[in-house]
C-alpha cells in the first residue's frame, strides 16, 4: 500500500529528492501539468519552469535546504513555510535565498505554487541562464 504524504512531508521529499539530487525527471512526479509558478511577481507555467530545472540541474550548481518547522501551516492541499535554499556553482560564492512559500495541490501534485524570495533568485548571477526571456511571462 502506498502511504499518502501530508502536504508538509510531500514538499520537503520535493526538495530532498528532486532539487537537491537535481533530478529533473522528476518533475512531472511532483508538479501538476497546469502548475503555475507566482514568484516575486513574475509567472511561470509549467512548460517552462520544467525547461528550466532542467538547464539548470544540469550545471554544476549544489543546493542545501533549511526549514524554519515554526512556520509550517498545512492542510490535505494546502501548504505554506518559510525555508533557505542555499545555491553555488563552482569557483563562485554560495547565495543563500530566504523563501517564504504557500503551494496548492490538486491530485497530490503541486498545482500553484506562490513564493517571495531575497534575494530576487531572477535577478541573480546564479540562475542567469535559466529563463533566456523566454520563461517568465506577465
Amino acid at each position: 500500500m502506498t502511504e499518502i504524504l501530508s502536504t508538509r512531508h510531500h514538499l520537503q521529499e520535493m526538495f530532498s529528492e528532486m532539487v537537491i539530487k537535481k533530478n529533473a525527471s522528476l518533475i512531472a512526479h511532483y508538479y501538476h501539468p497546469d502548475f503555475i509558478l507566482e514568484t516575486n511577481g513574475q509567472k511561470q507555467d509549467y512548460k517552462n519552469f520544467s525547461a528550466g530545472h532542467e538547464k539548470i540541474y544540469a550545471t554544476d550548481i549544489t543546493y542545501e535546504i533549511k526549514y524554519d518547522d515554526s512556520t509550517w501551516v498545512e492542510s490535505a492541499t494546502k501548504v505554506a513555510a518559510r525555508v533557505w535554499i542555499k545555491t553555488q556553482r563552482l569557483n563562485e560564492a554560495p547565495v543563500e535565498f530566504e523563501i517564504v512559500l504557500i503551494a496548492t495541490y490538486v491530485d497530490r501534485k503541486i498545482h500553484r505554487l506562490w513564493e517571495l524570495t531575497s534575494p530576487d533568485w531572477t535577478q541573480t548571477k546564479t540562475f542567469e541562464n535559466y529563463a533566456q526571456g523566454k520563461t517568465v511571462y506577465p
